[in-house]
């Protein structure tokens, strides 16, 4: 069964998470038990090798350009009072700001993004507070609060306002990421009579402008300030907020105030809210406090999911050369939250679907601890170094992300950081190329601000910034990052900045780096040709780009590409400096013929390459290649030459037989599970030759989590009723991924008895039920029409068990429940539980209830479940974007209900 590794990629989505953002790493940590067809491996790993031209399209307008938003006042200072009204989602507030034209004036302008405002004051030294006249029209655009003094004002001058207001916009979920979304401003949760498992809770989004819509401010990241907080919720309610908890004081009824003070200057996106039921578990670096706020109910499993966090402090304030910029640091996991992202000054918000028990956690350590990373990294470079305008977001978004691959190369090793995160990267950009979505990352023509925030563009930034180390080499690129914190923490920075400091450690001039990779949109397109002189002994390489300049884009393009780049040929590292120029001829004395020629060593650059080999030199890299990354692409050839037609036979022995050598090698585990996976679907349905089938149980015997399982899952398709009592054994497996291949092995097994061991799976302990999960996709895969009572039950739910919130049935046992009950053909038997708790989501108006339902019914392929369409038509028949929803969801069911 073929996994699509990016189903809901959606370039048009702006609410889509930094790498994770992407839609894609929810997927990866859905692989376990699944099989990847090569078609799918080398779709997703490869691009074209010719250039994408897009003639079919018309010339692009750009998009408006955004001046940076100047402050017209110096706010110094913003002080809150909340409360919060649950039934009305609503937050009401007094807020005490402190500020100073820049200017003469008579009025002051601020952001309320839809806020009531009741009442201003101006805060005088001596006597009451002077009513003051104001208008608010009610939108969420920039100044729409004007406040009207009492007289001329000076610059420099103090004022101080108190504004009482209360809040009216409400930060829903998006239907088209169920798993989570960020919104702007404040969401509120409580638990509904669909989803009694809620949590009650609130959390806030503020970037790039969404503080705007719970309190009043100059919503723009080019002015700091400093900040408190006091906020009064019902016990047990807890608040969290920016800087140091200062008090927790009983208030009127069963309620108590909490009191937090941020010391240190702030934009206003960094500022945060978080209300809910928290349990602390602390730990410290170098007498910092690290506060990880989990569930009450989740003790155990937060610190399993939290014990590199110590590690990542220690290394980021190695790295980086600058101690960790606040007095202490404070992650907390919410609910409907898209991984992390919520990055704000001394404070993260992620994901709630982050906390696992330790031996889950183990097997996610390259996804989650990336999430971790990202959040953490950005109190440097983000909060200490906050970007001037949104058309510098890279310098947040990019280098949050580049850390991470820091960290991941320090702790997992440099083949981890090449093969997970800068092969996702590079993928996801190259893709986005292909769709047409191309800008420069630095610009200031963009719709909206949350582009410059949440696109995938971000991650092209992390590209750039791996190939400016390469350029400057270690020692220059440590100095350059040391060299950017020292000259700007605690200011406001802009692009420039950046470059300086790279051009005070690079010794020379580095314009034309940041003019191709920052300023201009593109990306080279090589072409290498080789010939070997016997004569001379001398490997002569041509270079070419093919590149062309796409007609219908009016950004600025690159021609041609220049800088370093490392070739490796028979084990040795060459560098060459490419000129930008259709061609370049690089020449290399070699005593002999080379068996390997690998073109850019890593992968470093941010291109396609096409670089002809025989199948005795892609064999020879895949096996012998000092770099993972190339092995890897070597991998993918071979695939595609063993699906030729004309692939003779003994070639075809030749490839398989590599495969099996590096499955059974020392190599990397990331490329051996690739191999595993890639030859499976080389196979197909061919049954197993005895050293196929010997390797496999020896991968079985001897790995761990992810190569036990696709070792598992490869042999499981044989559907051998030999292996039942091995895939039975391996159901007791630490590895819950190992877990649920041995059950959908058993499965395909059909074996008697197979039905009895898989119903008593779901009893076998396990996190967030990944056991009945495992029992589930096991009881599908046998297909014995009595596994429907266990999906029923799993579907019906009726004590709101603990499950993932990833939308995903690979890690949510209601949607597998409809899975298997889909394959079983009883899809009609699950519709009625389904469509009760839908008509209850309707009434109760909880956009994720009502279209998790949906997908649901979607899942349970029922010809019933058409009957919602026109029911969601009517409710949402005023909301173009989720009618575009609907449409979707009613096109998959259609779909899945052809014949």
């Amino acid at each position: 069964q073929p996994v699509d590794l990016c189903p809901k990629i959606n370039h048009s989505m702006q609410n889509r998470p930094n790498q994770l953002l992407t839609g894609f790493l929810n997927i990866v940590r859905c692989l376990s038990g699944f099989i990847l067809s090569v078609k799918t491996v080398i779709a997703f790993f490869t691009f074209s090798l010719l250039v994408n031209t897009l003639s079919a399209r018309q010339i692009d307008s750009l998009p408006p350009e955004h001046a940076p938003r100047l402050p017209v006042v110096d706010i110094q200072h913003i002080a809150l009072d909340l409360s919060f009204d649950w039934s009305k989602k609503r937050v009401n507030g007094t807020a005490s700001i402190t500020l100073s034209p820049l200017s003469p004036t008579r009025q002051v302008a601020l952001d309320a993004g839809f806020l009531s405002i009741h009442s201003v004051d101006l805060i005088q030294t001596k006597g009451k507070p002077l009513a003051l006249a104001f208008h608010c029209d009610s939108s969420d655009q920039n100044n729409n609060l004007k406040i009207t003094l009492n007289r001329s004002c000076r610059p420099g001058e103090t004022l101080r306002f108190q504004i009482k207001y209360h809040s009216n916009y409400h930060n829903d979920t998006d239907p088209n990421n169920l798993w989570g979304s960020y919104g702007q401003g404040l969401r509120f949760f409580e638990p509904t009579a669909t989803e009694p498992r809620k949590r009650r809770q609130i959390w806030s989004m503020g970037t790039p402008q969404g503080n705007r819509y719970w309190f009043p401010a100059w919503d723009a990241p080019g002015d700091l300030r400093t900040f408190e907080l006091r906020a009064t919720v019902e016990k047990p309610l807890q608040v969290v907020s920016n800087g140091q908890l200062v008090s927790v004081t009983a208030a009127p009824g069963n309620t108590q105030t909490f009191h937090w003070k941020m010391d240190a200057p702030q934009a206003n996106h960094q500022t945060t809210l978080i209300v809910g039921e928290y349990t602390d578990y602390q730990q410290s670096y170098n007498g910092v406090p690290l506060h990880s706020l989990g569930y009450p109910d989740e003790q155990e499993a937060t610190r399993a999911s939290v014990v590199r966090l110590p590690d990542m402090l220690r290394f980021f304030s190695e790295l980086t050369g600058h101690a960790y910029p606040y007095p202490a640091y404070y992650q907390t996991f919410v609910q409907e939250f898209p991984w992390g992202g919520g990055n704000a000054a001394g404070v993260a918000t992620i994901s709630e679907n982050m906390i696992d028990d330790f031996g889950t956690h183990a097997d996610f350590f390259y996804l989650w601890d990336g999430v971790e990373a990202q959040d953490l990294a950005a109190q440097w470079f983000g909060n200490l170094l906050t970007p001037r305008d949104w058309s510098d977001a890279w310098l947040t978004f990019s280098f949050a992300l580049y850390m991470d691959c820091l960290y991941t190369e320090y702790k997992n090793g440099q083949d981890e950081m090449l093969l997970w995160n800068r092969n996702f990267q590079l993928n996801t950009c190259l893709g986005d190329w292909q769709a047409g979505v191309r800008r420069p990352i630095v610009t200031r023509q963009y719709h909206h601000a949350s582009d410059m925030c949440f696109d995938n563009f971000s991650l092209r930034g992390a590209l750039v910034l791996h190939l400016l180390r390469k350029q400057l080499g270690e020692e220059k690129w440590l100095r350059a990052i040391r060299t950017y914190l020292s000259k700007n923490a605690g200011k406001t920075v802009t692009t420039a900045d950046f470059m300086q400091a790279v051009e005070l450690a690079a010794g020379e001039p580095m314009d034309w780096f940041f003019d191709q990779w920052l300023y201009k949109t593109g990306h080279p397109v090589f072409e290498v040709l080789q010939q070997y002189d016997t004569e001379q002994k001398r490997l002569k390489l041509t270079v070419k780009q093919l590149q062309t300049i796409d007609t219908a884009s009016l950004f600025p393009q690159v021609l041609y590409f220049q800088g370093k780049i490392d070739i490796e040929i028979d084990g040795r590292i060459e560098q060459v400096r490419l000129a930008p120029q259709a061609e370049n001829v690089f020449v290399f004395q070699c005593p002999k013929a080379p068996q390997l020629v690998n073109f850019d060593l890593g992968n470093t650059w941010i291109r396609t390459l096409n670089h002809e080999k025989t199948t005795t030199e892609w064999l020879y890299q895949f096996q012998h290649s000092t770099d993972i990354v190339a092995r890897r692409a070597a991998m993918q050839q071979l695939a595609g030459i063993f699906q030729k037609e004309q692939t003779n036979a003994l070639e075809k022995t030749e490839i398989l037989a590599a495969f099996r050598k590096v499955i059974e090698s020392q190599a990397y585990w990331r490329l051996r599970y690739s191999a595993i996976l890639t030859l499976q679907g080389l196979w197909g349905s061919e049954p197993l030759d005895s050293t196929t089938e010997s390797m496999l149980l020896g991968v079985i015997k001897n790995e761990k989590s992810w190569n036990r399982a696709a070792a598992i899952t490869f042999l499981g398709t044989t559907r051998l009723a030999k292996y039942a009592d091995l895939y039975t054994q391996y159901l007791q497996d630490d590895s819950d991924r190992v877990v649920n291949a041995a059950a959908n092995a058993l499965g395909k097994s059909k074996t008697e008895g197979a039905f009895e061991t898989l119903l008593n799976l779901k009893n076998k302990p396990s996190w967030k039920n990944q056991s009945l999960i495992s029992a589930l996709n096991g009881l599908r895969e046998l297909g014995d029409p009595r596994g429907a009572e266990l999906a029923l039950a799993a579907l019906k739910d009726e004590n709101a068990a603990a499950r993932w919130t990833l939308a995903t049935p690979v890690w949510d046992f209601r949607l597998a429940a409809a899975e298997t009950l889909a394959a079983l053909n009883k899809g009609d038997d699950g519709y009625g539980i389904v469509y009760q708790r839908f008509t209850k989501s309707l009434a109760e108006n909880d956009l994720n209830d009502i279209f998790s339902n949906v997908l649901l019914i979607v899942t349970l392929r029922s010809a019933r479940g058409t009957e919602i369409f026109p029911i969601l038509k009517e409710k949402f028949k005023n909301d173009a974007a989720i009618l575009q929803t609907v449409v979707s969801f009613e096109d998959q069911l259609r779909n899945a209900l052809m014949p």
